[in-house]
């Protein structure tokens, strides 16, 4: 309780106009969905010269699109939204006869272009999302634009739960098969283990079923391929039983992180969820590690049904707090190890706790927060972790976040991020978009992200390839060693490079 006051007393002298502007929800998204402060023009958009086609619409013509990091404003030639696969074949024909490359989107979270064709075309899959459940046979069929919060709303009622998703499930199932993502899920870790078969359509319109036993190399290639291979139209992936789990914190020092994982969960059916959280806090900052587990102790109880997430402005004032300095992000700290506990249930649905849109991260003020990723062995955590502190704080790097979630051995992807176990360490960072502060800072995490991504490949690591693309294609060889195998692939099922983004313009072959 001394904590508790100790934290109240920080926050209420800190002032209650900040209270209200940092607790507010936006009205709406905010203009760097749009535009793109502070940085130069990346070109004018190309001028509409083809007659618009009957057979599919354009909900946007010309003008720019971003994504969620607003550093990538690129001019395009339109936005289709299809709502069923002949007007997708429509549109890559339109595109091919016109020359015009074409990238898919979701969500947008991506956050290096890799979701945007550069005067080109862009599929905003989001209207074709259909969701089949098979009961009997534990799966379910996914249309690619179907979001992960869209699914858990039509498996809850059926006392069923996706087998492993993204940790937010605003994202699209499309993006997440695309960039081979990973959650809160330690088991199977990945989402590509659970995914049975997908069809895809070709650059030329033919639809293609691609599986394990099937089409296996287009199956490689599609998961974790960003988009350059064809149109994800729908994936066969698992479900489970949705269960009831009693949450666990344990307080750890990262050096005795990965031996507690190895001897408590790794393997252990028990727990059925797990991720941890790196302090950011300044006295024991990267430090000190909150194990969460979520452990398969209520096999009586029946889940509680699905309800929207709760506590969001007071979350929000919490986060953007903790982007102003120590202070905030010491208070940030103390509430989650002292208060949290008694303020969100300790018992609770698979479901639910999967359950997070992460809507308190939206926000009135003038800033972006930008997300990278790297993947540590286990023997090599410790190391990782002294080096990132090293650097954020050489840097001045803006962390506001450090989040440890688990992969496996990858045996599905043609671009493995993980070919052993590892942990995941996901950072977040924030960037300031006033013009006063904007270029010191963004630099000041671009200068961050390339030295953490030599750390990770000198400890036998890698990094996470849907986010800013400020490393060098030597860096990428370097982590990914099938890069030149997985471009050489993508001539044989696109020749004509009908489908394109950033990161293949940046780092594919000249």
């Amino acid at each position: 309780m001394l904590a508790a006051a100790i934290v109240a007393t920080a926050i209420f002298s800190f002032g209650a106009v900040k209270v209200g502007e940092w607790s507010a929800a936006p009205e709406k998204e905010k203009d760097c969905l749009l535009r793109d402060p502070g940085l130069p023009e990346t070109g004018k958009p190309v001028e509409l010269t083809v007659p618009m086609p009957d057979s599919f619409a354009f909900v946007q013509s010309g003008g720019y699109l971003n994504d969620a990091s607003c550093l990538n404003r690129t001019p395009i030639y339109g936005v289709v939204a299809p709502k069923n696969e002949d007007e997708i074949r429509q549109t890559l024909r339109f595109a091919s006869e016109n020359h015009l490359p074409v990238a898919m989107a979701g969500a947008h979270h991506s956050m290096g272009g890799q979701s945007i064709a550069q005067n080109g075309i862009v599929l905003d899959m989001n209207d074709f999302d259909e969701i089949v459940v098979n009961q009997e046979g534990m799966t379910m069929r996914v249309q690619s634009g179907a979001t992960w919060g869209e699914i858990q709303q039509q498996l809850d009622p059926l006392g069923l739960s996706v087998k492993a998703m993204q940790s937010i499930n605003i994202f699209s199932v499309g993006g997440t098969l695309s960039v081979n993502a990973h959650g809160i899920a330690h088991d199977p870790g990945q989402v590509a283990p659970t995914v049975r078969s997908m069809r895809i359509m070709l650059a030329d319109g033919s639809v293609v079923t691609a599986s394990r036993e099937q089409n296996e190399e287009l199956f490689r290639h599609v998961l974790g391929g960003y988009g350059l291979f064809g149109v994800i139209l729908d994936a066969d992936l698992d479900v489970v039983q949705n269960e009831v789990y009693g949450r666990e914190d344990v307080y750890v020092d990262y050096k005795d992180f990965s031996e507690y994982f190895t001897t408590y969960i790794d393997g252990n059916p028990r727990d059925g969820l797990f991720y941890a959280r790196l302090s950011v806090a300044p006295q024991s900052y990267l430090r000190e590690v909150a194990v969460h587990q979520y452990a398969r102790t209520k096999p009586d109880e029946d889940p509680q049904p699905l309800h929207p997430e709760t506590h969001n402005g007071f979350l929000r004032f919490v986060v953007n707090f903790s982007k102003t300095g120590s202070l905030g992000r010491w208070t940030r700290w103390m509430l989650e190890k002292y208060l949290q506990p008694f303020v969100f249930p300790s018992v609770i649905s698979r479901n639910q706790a999967m359950f997070d849109s992460m809507t308190y991260l939206k926000n009135n003020l003038n800033d972006t927060d930008i997300l990278q990723e790297y993947f540590v062995p286990h023997d090599q955590f410790a190391a990782f972790v002294d080096g990132l502190r090293e650097t954020v704080r050489k840097n001045d790097a803006n962390l506001l976040n450090a989040t440890i979630r688990i992969v496996h051995a990858d045996q599905d992807t043609a671009m493995p991020y993980a070919p052993e176990g590892r942990f995941a360490v996901v950072l977040y960072f924030n960037v300031s978009l006033d013009e006063s502060k904007y270029q010191d800072q963004l630099a000041a995490l671009d200068k961050t992200t390339n030295e953490l991504i030599d750390l990770s490949t000198s400890l036998r690591g890698s990094f996470y390839l849907p986010y800013r693309l400020t490393y060098s294609s030597e860096q990428l060889r370097m982590a990914y060693p099938a890069t030149d195998a997985f471009f050489e692939t993508k001539q044989t099922y696109d020749p004509a490079g009908l489908f394109q983004n950033a990161f293949s313009n940046t780092y594919g072959p000249r």
